[in-house]
């Protein structure tokens, strides 16, 4: 009996680096990637910093790309700021660059992906935005959403957990491999100012091997 302990603990640390190995390889491009030479923006901070002037904040799925636009199926609305226009969608469409704006390139949120955004609504036509010779690549729609690169307006969503620069990052960083991943719920609150900020960076910081291991076990034990 008194060994079995161990072996579980041997079967969790296992787990545990097989986890963390996977997800070095498969975690999206956008880590550590400057701007385009075309953009010309300033920083504006981490997830954390820029959901306090967004438009629209949302977690969902890809469901169709075309040209420099996705189709973004929501599935939680956590804040809608737009005046005398909400969204009463549940698809909306989000553009990134067309070449000539600071925003991400569409083809690093692959269908079936999932994420939580924080978007700006296009409230207005833009000189030369729309060309109908190429209508799928655009400036965007007036009613539809842009996801802007000066900051981190984006976090990966897998399961409920949220990765990412959410708070307190480095600059033109998207994700962080030093946070730990915080609960959706836990987002959603610091973004309708539930709880501190505060709370949002102690969720985030890095679990050590001995924490993981116990969240683990108090997992396996729930199970059983």
């Amino acid at each position: 009996m008194g060994d079995r302990p161990k072996a579980a603990s041997k079967d969790y640390r296992r787990v545990f680096i097989h986890w963390a190995v996977s997800a070095l390889f498969l975690c999206p491009t956008l880590v550590n990637a400057q701007p385009s030479k075309s953009c010309q923006c300033l920083w504006q901070g981490s997830f954390s910093t820029i959901v306090k002037r967004s438009d629209f904040i949302a977690s969902g799925e890809v469901i169709t790309t075309k040209g420099n636009s996705i189709d973004f199926k929501i599935a939680r609305t956590m804040a809608d700021r737009a005046i005398n226009t909400k969204e009463f969608n549940n698809v909306i469409r989000i553009w990134g660059d067309d070449g000539k704006q600071c925003r991400p390139v569409i083809t690093e949120f692959p269908v079936g992906s999932q994420w939580v955004v924080a978007l700006t609504k296009i409230t207005s036509n833009v000189p030369d935005g729309f060309n109908p010779n190429t209508p799928n690549v655009s400036y965007g729609r007036i009613n539809d959403y842009y996801l802007s690169q000066c900051g981190a307006y984006w976090l990966r969503l897998d399961e409920g957990y949220v990765v990412g620069n959410f708070v307190n990052g480095r600059r033109w960083e998207w994700e962080n491999e030093d946070m730990n991943p915080v609960r959706l719920e836990l987002v959603e609150a610091y973004v309708n100012d539930t709880i501190p900020e505060q709370s949002l960076i102690e969720a985030a910081k890095p679990l050590t091997e001995a924490k993981i291991l116990l969240e683990k076990t108090k997992q396996w034990l729930h199970n059983q």
